[in-house]
Order: structure tokens, then sequence, then C-alpha cells
């Protein structure tokens, strides 16, 4: 006849181990010890007081480190923000677009004193157009002209200036639009055929002009 498992149970080495005494004197024993853990002396006191009234510490703060871009991005947004310097004096950004574009029409691609020879690239083919612009008008309107013409600056280059853009074919188009902000014949435009009106939003978006401002 087989064993129960009680029986069983009862053979096992540790079932016949005694259960530890839960006498008061025990429990007193304990009490004193965890007691002791936390007994200091009046300068221990003093310290530990000391720790937990002296303001937190803030992490060291790392300062970030700005590219290049960030900073003329910056640059560019401080100065439609305050406005643009001529002749020594701020003066408000909308105003001067308002007056270049009133006389883009007599400018637009015309060798004046001011203008340089701007070199167009279609991105990916060897197609270019040449062109006749004025710093101002497209460094003001236009965050990739302003990057590129504060480099050409910086490093005092005088060659004939590259860029590259989606579509060429638009970018007179795109050009126009900056010289006078005929936004009505910009639209007009655009409607004449899909490709058309693809490329101008394609470089607009590429030379990053903010046309919501204006």
């Amino acid at each position: 006849m087989s064993a129960t498992l009680n029986e069983v149970y009862a053979q096992l080495p540790y079932a016949q181990l005694p259960s530890p005494p839960l006498s008061p004197k025990n429990n007193l024993y304990i009490d004193e010890c965890l007691y002791e853990q936390f007994i200091y002396s009046d300068e221990e006191l003093k310290q530990i007081e000391s720790i937990l009234s002296s303001p937190v510490q803030s992490p060291i703060e790392c300062p970030v480190q700005l590219s290049k871009e960030d900073i003329l991005r910056n640059k560019y947004i401080s100065m439609m923000e305050e406005g643009v310097e001529v002749n020594g004096e701020l003066t408000p950004y909308l105003y001067v677009i308002e007056k270049l574009h009133s006389i883009g029409n007599n400018v637009i691609n015309k060798k004046t004193k001011d203008a340089v020879p701007l070199r167009v690239y279609e991105t990916g083919t060897d197609k270019y157009q040449e062109f006749w612009v004025h710093p101002m008008f497209l460094s003001l309107q236009s965050f990739q002209f302003f990057k590129l013409f504060e480099e050409i600056k910086e490093n005092n280059e005088e060659d004939i200036i590259e860029i590259e853009i989606p579509s060429l074919k638009s970018f007179a188009v795109v050009l126009y639009y900056l010289y006078t902000g005929d936004k009505s014949k910009l639209f007009e435009i655009a409607k004449i055929d899909e490709s058309l009106c693809k490329g101008i939003m394609e470089n607009i978006e590429c030379l990053e002009i903010n046309m919501a401002s204006f």
C-alpha cells in the first residue's frame, strides 16, 4: 500500500526543523538593532540638516552647438522680425519689400550697377540659364538666396554665382514674382499647364520663399 502525501512529507529532513521562537524578547532585540542604526552624533545631525536644507543643484547644461546654417537661419528670421538695415538704420521688413516690388519691373534681369550674374542649373541635368539679378531682391525673400549671398560675402567670391533648382523652365516666373510680388500674375501663369505649375511650387519650396509674409 502506497504511503500518503502527508507521510512522505513527514519523512523529509526539513519537515522536522523546529519553528523559530516568537517570544516578545526576540521582537525587542530586533527593534533595538534597528534603533541603533539611526543613532547619530550632533555633528552628523548638523551635516544631514545642511544637506537637506541646501538647494538642489541643477544639472550642468551643455551649450547647444548651432550649425552654420542654423546661425544664418536665425539671422534671416531676426531680419524679418526686427527690420532691414538701410543706410545704418533698421527699416521695417515689409516696407522694404513693398519698395522693392514697386521698382522691380524696371530692373528685372537688367545689368544695372548693383546687378550680378546668376547661373541657374536644373537638378540632375546639365541645363542652365543665366540671369542678371539684384542680391537685395533675392536674399530678402528667399532663405536659400540669403544663405548663398552671405557665404559669397564671407568668402569674398567674385566668380559667377551658381544655384541649383528643380525646374529651370519655371524659374523666370518665380524670379518675376520676387521682383514684383504679383501673386495674381503668378497664379495666372501657373494655370497655363500642370507641369509649369508644379515647377513653380517646387522652386518656391526649394528656395524657401515665404509667400505668406507678402
